[in-house]
């Protein structure tokens, strides 16, 4: 029997609307590791004429980020699997996940980061939430982008 509902577990973050993207970059709102145990991005990529690059950035403090077009350090996972680039499939999915214990010491918000590379149109879209919330429900958590959760009874 399922006695946590998936809202309480669960906060999330504002991704990134679909839209298209041409030879410019986008940002996740950054996620507060000290909230949640566990980050997920899901990266959507549709119609693709184009090319897409990825990286998950680490901060202090929501608004210092790794350079543009780089990774974080993640010293828990020693920067491994924090970018992708190339992506030129259309209507594929790619996530990333990363753990409060992979995030450098010192950091605590995680985003995710794209570029479209080859000046051509791509629709993506991001959508990204902490899981594993510290303090239930996850919920309370949420960006102000998320107007209503429905939950059966």
């Amino acid at each position: 029997m399922y006695t946590e509902q998936i809202t309480q577990r669960l906060g999330l973050a504002a991704g990134i609307a679909p839209q298209q993207l041409n030879n410019a970059r986008l940002n996740s709102d950054g996620i507060d590791v000290s909230k949640f145990k566990r980050i997920f991005f899901v990266l959507s990529i549709g119609a693709n004429a184009g090319s897409i690059s990825a990286w998950l950035q680490e901060s202090a403090d929501n608004s210092s980020w790794t350079a543009n077009d780089t990774a974080g350090a993640f010293s828990g996972g020693a920067g491994g699997n924090t970018s992708l680039t190339g992506l030129v499939s259309a209507n594929k999915i790619y996530t990333f996940e990363a753990r409060a214990d992979n995030i450098t010491a010192g950091k605590r918000y995680v985003r995710l980061q794209i570029k479209e590379v080859n000046s051509a149109n791509v629709q993506v879209c991001v959508v990204s939430y902490g899981d594993e919330a510290d303090a239930k429900p996850g919920n309370a958590q949420n960006a102000s982008a998320v107007t209503t959760q429905q939950v059966v009874t």
